[in-house]
């Protein structure tokens, strides 16, 4: 029995979709998967349709935003791209940072609806991470200071979270600073994160002082003392001043350390700037006992700081009382110090001369004294700066020293350097003192033309009639020389029609025919040939002198 006849089917089901226009050749409109303008509308529909099979409520709220701004908004693909850039490890810092640079700036320039969207995307989870991110740190700062205030507190709090952890970190640290700067200027907006910070940061205990003396976390401290006023900053300077030059029970003690010393010198710093009169008195007081305790701290490798710190930005009754009771008695053996040698170069650099004089007269005293200091392998640098800024009369005495020990061979090495560097030294001021006096000079002689512009006004005078006398004296040559000229050229002529008339009575005398039959008929064709050539020559002397004196006849016209 004979099978029924089935028709072949030519385009299965699975054939259709691959029968694109684009790829048969047709001129059909093309297909919703090769239109680029329906891709982003696709998107959403298909994202919508797998959104009923989501119970995550979480999904369903970014799909809504994504739905009600990136459809709706055509400027947030820029700002979700800037925050889908590759930040891997292994692209380049310059890739970084410009995609971070790009990140802050379209965040800067996005609407709420966008900075809402990318914080609840990319940011609210990752807040941490991101402040510890080399890069991406940049945006949280950036947040904090032109986000919303929802996002600034949740912020704060994450971050406050885990502040044991991140105010040790570089970046992190710089983060918190930004933080504290915002709730510092906007106290009313976040209370209970300000009473957060400051109860960590007003507490006394172990954990407290390790952040003192940590390399990163000390700057949250200094941070503090810089923006923190009134009652705020008392409180965090009463706590610190038991461990800055004070007896204390856990023998723990800033002064002395490398960052705790940072401490005191922001104590320094923010002296002049305290209004509040228990604030200042307490600043003072550890300020002063920097001062009394100057010798021990000159020597020491990071302390010595604190009073350089004093002499470059402290008040001037800190910086006299410092100077006249300890430095100046001290300079000798402070010099030949290591770490002292350095303060004994800012006393000169920043004392006043009284000050220098009083050194100069402690420092020669004696001619072994200063034998001691020039050859001293760290005496020497003081020493050095000292003939820099002292007085001409001084310099004159201080390189009579000099070379009174070197004629005796009595200057190793380091003191034969300092020979070299004042002999150069004073050249180098000779030369300037002498440009310094001829500005001086030259600027006093702008200021005499200045205030006398009478006297300046009949100079000009006087030279307009020596120009003017000089142009009458050179007219006068000129006339003198063109009639010179013209009597000579009458001389000449006169000369010439003397000769030719003897020539002519010669002629006369030989044909005395002609002379009787016209006297005023001459035959030139009975001349000689010398005898026309004589006249043809004087002719053109004749027109080649009329022309001297006048210039405009031209061809003898």
């Amino acid at each position: 029995m004979a099978q029924p006849y089935v028709p072949q089917e030519f385009n299965k089901e699975e054939e259709e979709l691959k029968c694109h226009p684009s790829q048969s050749g047709s001129t059909a409109t093309p297909t919703l998967f090769e239109n680029m303008n329906a891709t982003k509308a696709f998107s959403a529909a298909f994202f919508e349709d797998q959104l009923f099979d989501k119970e995550d409520d979480l999904f369903d709220e970014i799909n809504q935003q994504l739905n009600q701004v990136l459809i709706n908004d055509s400027q947030r693909p820029s700002l979700v791209s800037a925050f889908q850039a590759d930040m891997s490890s292994y692209l380049s810092h310059e890739k970084l940072t410009k995609n971070s640079r790009k990140m802050q700036l379209e965040y800067q320039n996005a609407s709420l609806k966008e900075k809402e969207y990318v914080f609840n995307t990319f940011v609210k989870d990752e807040i941490e991470n991101i402040s510890l991110d080399k890069y991406k740190h940049f945006l949280l700062e950036k947040i904090l200071e032109v986000g919303l205030p929802s996002h600034k507190i949740i912020i704060l709090d994450r971050l406050f979270q885990s502040i044991n952890k991140l105010i040790k970190d570089l970046y992190a640290c710089k983060v918190i600073q930004k933080g504290l700067e915002v709730m510092i200027q906007n106290q009313s907006d976040y209370p209970q994160q300000l009473d957060n910070y400051l109860n960590f940061i007003h507490s006394d205990n172990s954990q407290m002082r390790r952040v003192y003396v940590d390399k990163i976390a000390n700057q949250i401290i200094q941070k503090s003392l810089e923006v923190l006023e009134g009652n705020h900053l008392l409180k965090l300077l009463l706590v610190l001043s038991k461990y800055i030059l004070n007896n204390n029970h856990e023998k723990f003690e800033l002064s002395i350390d490398q960052y705790g010393c940072l401490i005191v010198n922001k104590i320094i710093d923010i002296y002049p700037k305290q209004f509040d009169i228990q604030t200042k008195s307490l600043c003072n007081d550890i300020i002063t006992r920097a001062i009394h305790n100057s010798s021990g701290l000159t020597r020491r490798q990071y302390a010595n700081y604190i009073i350089q710190s004093i002499l470059e930005k402290g008040q001037e009754i800190h910086k006299r009382l410092l100077m006249d009771q300890y430095l100046i008695q001290d300079f000798m053996p402070m010099s030949m110090d290591k770490y002292g040698s350095n303060v004994a170069e800012k006393v000169i650099v920043y004392g006043g001369s009284q000050w220098r004089t009083r050194l100069w007269e402690q420092v020669s005293i004696s001619e072994s004294s200063f034998k001691r200091l020039v050859n001293d392998q760290f005496a020497n640098y003081p020493i050095q700066r000292l003939f820099e800024y002292l007085d001409q009369p001084l310099r004159q005495e201080y390189l009579a020293l000099l070379n009174r020990l070197s004629d005796n061979n009595q200057l190793n090495n380091h003191g034969q350097i300092v020979l070299k560097f004042a002999l150069a030294n004073q050249n180098v001021k000779k030369y300037t003192q002498k440009i310094i006096q001829n500005d001086k000079n030259q600027q006093n002689k702008n200021k005499q033309k200045k205030q006398n512009p009478q006297s300046q006004s009949s100079k000009q005078n006087i030279s307009n009639n020596n120009t003017q006398k000089q142009l009458i004296f050179e007219n006068g040559l000129k006339q003198v020389q063109q009639q010179q000229m013209q009597q000579q050229f009458q001389v000449a002529m006169m000369q010439q029609m003397m000769y030719y008339q003897q020539q002519q009575q010669l002629l006369f005398q030989q044909m005395p025919q002609l002379y009787y039959q016209d006297q005023t008929y001459l035959n030139y064709g009975t001349m000689t040939q010398e005898q026309q050539m004589q006249i043809f020559y004087w002719q053109q002397q004749q027109q080649q002198q009329q022309q001297i004196f006048n210039p405009n006849m031209k061809n003898g016209q």
